[in-house]
């Protein structure tokens, strides 16, 4: 996959957190400082991202990307289409 890109992490953080970020810190559960060091750059830890990734209903691919431009937007478009009901015409 490569290496996670932090200012794509920051980009789709921001998408998440809009203008609430003492609402958002408290939500999941981390203090104030670590939600503006998440916004600036530093990679939340895989147990922050979990805990970010439930609270807004979007994958924790979603918020990574890696430094060869890859994205992860299709594994939710993926999860979308598996979720969908299959006509039985048995």
């Amino acid at each position: 996959m490569g290496e996670i890109d932090p200012g794509y992490v920051s980009q789709r953080l921001r998408e998440v957190v809009a203008d609430e970020p003492k609402a958002f810190a408290y939500d999941i559960g981390v203090s104030l400082s670590a939600v503006y060091n998440y916004l600036n750059g530093r990679v939340p830890s895989t147990e922050v991202l979990f805990r970010i990734a439930c609270y807004t209903g979007r994958p924790m691919e979603w918020f990574l990307g890696s430094s060869r431009g890859e994205r992860f937007d299709y594994l939710a478009e993926a999860s979308r289409e598996a979720a969908r009901p299959v006509a039985y015409a048995g």
